[in-house]
């Protein structure tokens, strides 16, 4: 406890600094409770200090004391999913809005799940709908599972799968298809953050950048979403113009939404009923 104190009155760290170290020595005294076999250190101080190093060599916080809050909620995370950020949360605030008034049950399905943020913050907030949730990584799926059970989540099913495989999930019909997928390319590294660089590339980087909103909405149009669904994605201000251009055939009453800073975030649109053929 000594070694702490001694960090915080130091005029040279700033206010954020020592509010990751606070947070770093809680998971210490944590990681010594387990006794953790993989630390070099068993003492206190040895596994701060470690945590500390890893610090400043732009690990998330997130990954090093092993969770995240979103939307009031804590998740386990760890390298093999995303954080879950707070801009997501303007995904979760928009299909509040969409389903504000209808009490019906829905059958969604999340591409990409990654933690399982998203589709456990439905599960609870929609107990009585049916919830799909997949991604590639079956890493990420066990994260997502343990959240879930974390969360008492009792209507979600878990995918193990891959979008681009013409076989996964075909001839299933949802009422809502979600997707905050990987959008990242080259071009933009080096606007990142050092820190997303610890993160799962293949949640991140895609080429080209929208690929994965391509394919979602091909797969939307041709029978994973009911006509009438609503088709969620978070996005970012650099592609959310190509991404309704994307839709603007097939979908209508194509909305976005914007975060906290004001930043497009979300794009949703309505998938448009289908005229029945009339014979001439």
């Amino acid at each position: 406890m000594r070694s702490l104190k001694y960090l915080l009155r130091r005029s040279t760290i700033d206010e954020s600094t020592k509010y990751a170290y606070r947070w770093l020595f809680s998971r210490a005294q944590q990681l010594q409770r387990r006794s953790q076999l993989h630390l070099k250190s068993k003492s206190l101080f040895g596994i701060f200090r470690h945590l500390i190093h890893q610090y400043h060599r732009h690990v998330p916080i997130e990954y090093l004391c092993g969770s995240a809050m979103f939307f009031n909620r804590l998740f386990i995370v760890n390298r093999h999913v995303l954080i879950p950020r707070r801009d997501s949360e303007s995904l979760i605030h928009h299909i509040q809005q969409l389903y504000k008034s209808d009490k019906n049950k829905q059958s969604i399905i999340e591409i990409g799940t990654g933690s399982g943020c998203l589709s456990i913050t439905l599960s609870r907030l929609f107990p009585h709908w049916q919830i799909h949730a997949c991604d590639i990584s079956s890493s990420a799926l066990r994260i997502a599972r343990n959240n879930a059970h974390l969360h008492h989540c009792s209507n979600i099913e878990f995918h193990y799968g891959d979008l681009f495989n013409s076989h996964f999930l075909e001839n299933n019909s949802f009422d809502m298809i979600i997707s905050n997928p990987p959008y990242i390319c080259k071009d933009q590294l080096s606007q990142c953050n050092q820190g997303i660089f610890h993160e799962p590339s293949i949640a991140l980087f895609a080429h080209p950048p929208l690929k994965f909103y391509s394919e979602i909405i091909r797969r939307a149009i041709n029978g994973w979403l009911k006509d009438g669904g609503y088709i969620v994605f978070e996005c970012s201000p650099f592609n959310v113009n190509q991404i309704k251009e994307l839709l603007e055939n097939q979908f209508e009453q194509i909305e976005i939404c914007f975060d906290t800073n004001q930043l497009a975030r979300v794009i949703s649109g309505k998938k448009k009923y289908l005229k029945p053929y009339q014979e001439r």
